[in-house]
């Protein structure tokens, strides 16, 4: 092999290290899927018209990529639409959350997976535009909860135990990893910032759980799905406290960039995927049973939350992204 040669290739498994390391091997390979957010063209690329299905990032984008690729596939097979994934970044205390709710309340992107606080984030900047239409089943119920959760064999044993250690969360505009046990702690009379020495939010929930099994923080915030999958092989974390049932995570459209019979279609195969697809339902979340229909009045007790918990200002995007920088 000529020196050349070996610089190319030397340079080559350089560049894959780093993208296995910062997970974004996955961008090399797959041509159909585009990380967010997204830049508004005059053009439209090959192929038709894009409706883009933005997913919240929960994990990091590569996994996120398995997880949903098979609900890509499947839609475009089903619909005969031109449906490409938009994967997110986990970064900072709002980061990639905010990407995707901007996206679609601006008509960027045409459907959206999203947790219940961000869609509600989304129907109410959008004045009712953006709005959820099918979520999960899981085990027989449309609901879930999340946990503050803390390492298996520490002693802690109520959120009160807390005080003065290191707590996280996974994003500010989180529904487990921070609204629902932020609401509790209010209606204790607790602050958290002061409580908790400190509190930090790291951008996603694996990214939290890891650090509680890691020892670099005593407690997080994080979801039952999460919660779950840490515990699967073996016991590595365990609840100090569960929060009140939540409606499950919802496929959210924009109105205004789709048209009744392109919302039917795409309502229609997922409320009928799991009888010839059941694995691409069950990639995204192993207990999920299929996506049922689902109402934006099925969430208004997450808009309560946020009342509580934010305030006017989770509503202007902008102002949310300034105050959690």
């Amino acid at each position: 092999m000529t020196t050349n040669k070996k610089l190319i290739f030397s340079v080559f498994g350089v560049i894959v290290i780093c993208l296995i390391a910062s997970g974004g091997i996955w961008l090399l390979f797959q041509g159909t899927v585009d990380i967010g957010p997204v830049e508004k063209t005059a053009v439209e690329p090959p192929g038709g018209k894009v409706h883009y299905l933005g997913v919240l990032p929960l994990r990091n984008p590569s996994t996120m990529l398995e997880r949903f690729s098979g609900v890509e596939k499947y839609l475009r097979e089903q619909t005969g639409l031109n449906i490409k994934l938009r994967l997110y970044p986990t970064t900072g205390a709002v980061g990639g959350f905010t990407a995707v709710v901007r996206d679609v309340v601006n008509g960027n992107i045409s459907f959206a997976f999203l947790a219940p606080v961000t869609s509600a984030q989304a129907y109410g900047i959008s004045e009712g535009a953006v709005v959820p239409f099918a979520c999960a089943q899981k085990q027989g119920s449309p609901v879930y909860y999340g946990h503050v959760s803390v390492k298996q064999d520490s002693t802690y044993q109520k959120i009160e135990d807390l005080k003065g250690k290191s707590v996280c969360g996974s994003s500010k505009s989180s529904t487990s990893g921070n609204l629902m046990p932020t609401a509790y702690l209010i209606s204790k009379g607790i602050e958290k910032y002061e409580y908790f020495n400190p509190f930090e939010f790291l951008g996603s929930h694996d990214k939290a759980a890891e650090a509680v099994i890691a020892g670099t923080m005593e407690a997080a915030f994080i979801n039952e799905a999460t919660f779950d999958e840490y515990n699967q092989d073996s016991e590595q974390l365990r609840s100090i406290y569960r929060h009140p049932a939540v409606p499950e995570f919802p496929f959210c459209v924009n109105n205004t960039k789709v048209t009744p019979e392109e919302l039917a279609k795409v309502k229609n195969a997922l409320l009928n995927m799991h009888t010839t697809n059941i694995e691409g339902v069950k990639a995204v979340e192993k207990k999920y049973d299929k996506w049922v229909a689902i109402n934006w009045e099925d969430y208004l007790g997450i808009k309560e939350a946020i009342a509580n918990v934010h305030g006017p200002v989770f509503y202007n995007l902008e102002a949310w992204d300034k105050a959690n920088k």
